[in-house]
């Protein structure tokens, strides 16, 4: 990681940039400019300019883990064992109330990978269950990130190769209807509290990148990061 001397950063720790390339374990191109955004916005914020890239080819990675954690962390130890260079993995998913908490860590296994039939399927077994009220359709988008350090990365306060777990937790409810055309996945379906009775899809990009899951999570990692390297 490149970055300015130790007491150059100390007196002037919100100037100061240090940078770093990495390699973000998705082939979700969705996911990847959102990333990119977060990381853009946040590294303003901690003072680390953190460049998410994609994976150097396409590769089907296991994922058959039985949590989000076990889960994005066989996506970054592939990646780790692979190339040997810094990476973060996520995996993410919906979790609804009124169906037990699914679909959960098989979010994209529910839809096929189609988000459109997707949704009305979702919406067509809430509407089964007699789910009709804000009340019985709560639900949460839930993320975690498993993030791996190269030596030449590696902050004094970490540890290289050594697994980095960072949780991500966005509250709401599922709509009615599909609204809105931005966003991807699930967001035309889904209103987080932080901006009631409107959905993922409808609100701005920037706001919706302060509040999702994957941002959440993205800034507890920028956050033990910047402490890091201050030690």
């Amino acid at each position: 990681m490149k970055m300015l001397p130790l007491s150059v950063r100390r007196q002037h720790f919100l100037n100061y940039i240090c940078r770093m390339e990495i390699i973000f374990g998705t082939q979700n191109k969705g996911k990847l400019a959102e990333a990119r955004d977060i990381c853009i916005k946040l590294g303003k914020i901690y003072g680390i300019e953190l460049e998410a890239v994609p994976m150097p080819e396409k590769a089907d990675i296991p994922e058959d883990g039985d949590s989000y954690r076990a889960n994005s962390l066989q996506k970054a130890e592939w990646i780790w064992n692979r190339y040997h260079k810094s990476c973060f993995a996520d995996d993410s998913g919906l979790e609804v109330a009124a169906l037990g908490g699914a679909p959960g860590i098989h979010t994209a296994r529910y839809c096929d990978r189609n988000f459109a039939s997707g949704m009305d399927k979702l919406l067509f077994e809430l509407e089964q269950k007699g789910a009709m009220e804000a009340t019985e359709r709560k639900a949460s988008f839930e993320c975690c990130i498993t993030l791996i350090l190269a030596p030449e990365d590696c902050p004094a306060g970490m540890e290289a190769g050594k697994a980095y777990y960072f949780n991500g937790h966005c509250p709401g409810t599922i709509s009615k209807e599909k609204c809105g055309c931005g966003g991807f996945g699930f967001d035309p379906v889904f209103m987080a509290e932080a901006t009631p009775g409107l959905c993922m899809a409808e609100i701005d990009e920037d706001l919706k990148n302060s509040i999702s899951h994957r941002a959440l999570a993205l800034e507890a990692m920028f956050k033990h990061l910047a402490a890091a390297e201050q030690e």
